[in-house]
């Protein structure tokens, strides 16, 4: 929305910003997060006032022509006359100075050309930051509730709606609402979007930016098998109103204290874990594998055998024909790429996309399809099997494994014998998996899952930098 020449003072028109608006874009999920974050952090002076304009205030003025010049929605709306901050109730008069002077309420000396209140009849004198402290620089819009929060003038102690515990400081309420939402300065001004190891100091760490909400339904909680905390691993039951951080698109949530570090007395000794010297040097250990991986669509599957390593022997063509292609499935599999158009397919394949409600599993690891290449079935409309190119790279059997030197192991679609859904537990993880799996055909309870079949030796891990992380292989679990 544009204003012609609105402000006295200033003769180019003015648009009106919202820093909440959400405009349609085709952006990702993670653009998105930043132009959210850099909103959040915006911040410049006001023209008129001089003081800072923010997030929380939402709206302001931006002049169409002028980059340098920006106003408060309340300080470009203030009347031309005002009889409420004048001690003796005179009525004020909005002008621009010619002179030098000085505010008579905050004592605070004015140049030429400043804007202030003056009454013509005993020469009292305003400038435009004490009006606005007194009209309305103590209210905040939030997006937490639907009305805007003003400033409890005295320090108070009190529980706080947002957080549900205890605080002594400055408290934001509603005015209008019959149960006020009672917000303690601290909670008011949390990020919208933040980083768990930005706030953690890399003690607990998440791909994605967590958001802030604003409950968690009782509802929601169930539908989602009552996750816990993913860093204090408490759950969130009896605390559905209160505020807490998440990330939808990996069912990621934390408190709001444990996301930001505040009053956890268990952050002090997990602070800077594993700093001490390296013990290990970096040339005895080239092929050592760091983790986490850099993104959610990354996996030791596809970092050992993908084409990139060129780990594998196996040469990439349109079809399958090495060994495992009989082991793999029954039909011919194509090779396709659903970045490059094609015509040769009449049904199209979109990429796994939770938020968008879309699933695709490669039918060999059970794990997503967030990229190609991909193999698909050949006989298109009547199966739908699907898999990762380097899930197709996987050897037919693996001789002297360190879990089961004793026997070499099957790579089997279905783990013998069969069970309900073709569901078995592995003796590495003891997680239930329904994908291939490494079977001993001599031992009928010795099945792992293609996963746990290729642990490397050693790692090392953001958690614990500079150690080696070794692997144990435990006899009560593998022979489970």
């Amino acid at each position: 929305m544009m204003k012609e020449n609105m402000m006295f003072e200033h003769k180019h028109p003015f648009s009106l910003i919202d820093l909440w608006s959400e405009e349609e874009s085709e952006e990702d999920e993670e653009e998105k997060d930043d132009v959210l974050i850099a909103k959040q952090d915006f911040q410049c002076l006001c023209s008129r006032c001089g003081e800072e304009i923010n997030w929380y205030h939402r709206y302001y003025y931006s002049c169409c022509h002028c980059s340098d010049y920006s106003v408060h929605k309340f300080c470009a709306e203030l009347p031309e006359r005002s009889e409420d901050v004048c001690e003796v109730g005179h009525t004020l008069h909005f002008i621009q100075s010619t002179s030098y002077w000085k505010c008579q309420i905050c004592g605070r000396y004015h140049k030429p050309g400043d804007l202030w209140y003056r009454c013509h009849r005993c020469y009292f004198s305003v400038d435009v930051n004490c009006v606005t402290t007194r009209l309305q620089k103590n209210v905040i819009h939030h997006p937490s509730h639907k009305h805007p929060l003003i400033y409890f003038p005295k320090q108070v102690l009190d529980m706080c709606d947002a957080c549900g515990k205890e605080h002594k400081g400055i408290f934001y309420y509603c005015p209008m609402c019959v149960r006020s939402k009672f917000i303690h300065s601290d909670c008011a001004f949390l990020p919208q979007k933040l980083q768990i190891q930005d706030t953690t100091n890399d003690v607990f760490s998440h791909i994605h930016h967590l958001t802030l909400a604003y409950s968690f339904p009782i509802d929601d909680q169930s539908s989602k098998n009552w996750p816990l905390c993913r860093v204090c691993r408490n759950g969130f039951e009896h605390k559905s109103n209160l505020w807490m951080y998440k990330c939808e698109k990996c069912r990621y949530y934390t408190h709001l204290d444990c996301a930001t570090s505040r009053n956890e007395p268990f952050m002090s000794i997990l602070k800077s874990p594993g700093t001490s010297s390296k013990n290990y040097k970096d040339d005895e250990h080239l092929d050592l594998l760091h983790l986490p991986f850099p993104d959610p669509s990354y996996s030791l599957l596809k970092h050992l055998f993908s084409k990139e390593k060129g780990l594998s022997t196996l040469e990439i063509s349109n079809k399958i024909t090495c060994k495992a292609q009989g082991i793999i499935h029954k039909h011919p599999l194509i090779l396709e790429d659903i970045t490059i158009p094609t015509s040769s397919r009449k049904k199209s394949i979109s990429y796994h996309d939770p938020m968008k409600r879309i699933q695709l599993l490669c039918d060999v690891c059970v794990r997503p399809i967030t990229s190609g290449p991909i193999y698909v079935c050949d006989n298109e409309g009547q199966c739908n099997f699907v898999l990762h190119e380097w899930c197709s790279r996987l050897p037919p059997e693996l001789i002297d494994h360190p879990a089961h030197q004793q026997h070499t192991l099957i790579l089997h679609s279905k783990a013998p014998p069969r069970k309900f859904f073709g569901v078995f537990r592995c003796n590495i993880c003891r997680l239930p998996c329904n994908g291939f799996a490494y079977c001993c055909m001599d031992c009928n309870n010795f099945i792992i899952d293609v996963h746990c079949a290729f642990l490397p030796k050693e790692i090392t891990h953001t958690f614990h930098p500079n150690h080696l992380l070794s692997r144990v292989y435990h006899e009560e679990w593998v022979d489970w």
